[in-house]
């Protein structure tokens, strides 16, 4: 069973969710997708205990949301956490926010959404952002809201100009890109009760596979896959959720599997310190001047 984490206005959400970057193709719908398949694979997915999901309003261009709302048709929507984003390009102003977050309530088949948050940082005043995400909390089409690639400065005057009812950052994290300890948004979360939540946690499949030393020999130790200590070193940190993309159920399996056992704290500093490839920007997230109030 998947633990849940209690959000700072006091709801809870899951410690792990499924991602669907890919699912009904990339930036652009495939029209050869594998709709069925990754239909069913959703469905393992939460047969085999997940139940929140992420997905993004841009994805395949819409599709991507209309295929998670055909495959969750037949679950109870109260046991399922769902979240979306507006990718900042399609949030020019308030309204357009507003009107995304709709689109995506269709496009799911649900009247509410569990999570709803902002892409990244855009041209749009950050105060015009939080405007619109404030006007869906408050008319009931979504519980909570959040942020996503928002590093300390702009994280920091969002939750205040939201008057704190930011509760989450989404951010590219792992054993590799180390950005959100060096940028302060994990500081900066941790010490005002916001959820960090940390996507790519394998970059790519990189940190899933042997050849890593460090990894290798925890795995070992541990009797763990090196995906299992990747996503194990970020849940056990604090006020850290970790979303994956589950492929085949043995990734359900082995992504199940990182909560009732744990490293040690030395191993833990371990992995902190000497991990032998560590980089401070992501690639996701690239230079950018964001605009906090409205001219």
């Amino acid at each position: 069973m998947i633990p849940k984490i209690k959000l700072l206005n006091g709801n809870e959400m899951p410690r792990l969710g499924l991602g669907t970057w890919t699912v009904g193709g990339g930036m652009t719908h495939d029209p050869n997708n594998d709709d069925k398949g990754q239909s069913e694979q959703i469905q393992k997915a939460i047969e085999a205990g997940f139940s929140w999901i992420r997905t993004a309003h841009n994805y395949a261009e819409n599709y991507c949301e209309k295929l998670v709302g055909q495959a969750i048709k037949k679950y109870d929507r109260s046991k399922l956490f769902l979240s979306s984003a507006a990718n900042e390009r399609f949030a020019p102003n308030k309204q357009a926010l507003i009107d995304v977050a709709k689109l995506t309530l269709d496009n799911l088949q649900t009247d509410y959404l569990d999570l709803f948050m902002i892409g990244a940082i855009g041209p749009t005043p950050v105060q015009e952002i939080v405007d619109g995400l404030l006007e869906l909390q408050e008319s009931g089409l979504v519980k909570n809201i959040g942020v996503s690639n928002y590093r300390k400065p702009e994280l920091e005057y969002a939750f205040n100009y939201s008057g704190k009812k930011i509760v989450y950052d989404e951010m590219h994290y792992n054993l590799v890109i180390r950005e959100p300890e060096l940028c302060g948004s994990f500081d900066f979360c941790r010490k005002n009760g916001i959820v960090l939540s940390a996507y790519r946690p394998l970059q790519l499949g990189q940190l899933s596979k042997p050849g890593i030393v460090v990894l290798d020999e925890m795995a070992k130790k541990y009797g763990k896959t090196q995906s299992q200590i990747s996503l194990g070193w970020l849940i056990q940190k604090e006020g850290v959720i970790v979303v994956v993309k589950v492929l085949d159920d043995k990734h359900v399996t082995q992504d199940l599997d990182i909560f009732d056992w744990s490293i040690e704290e030395k191993d833990m500093q371990r992995l902190d310190k000497e991990f032998p490839i560590q980089i401070r920007t992501s690639d996701c997230s690239g230079p950018r001047k964001a605009i906090f109030e409205r001219q």
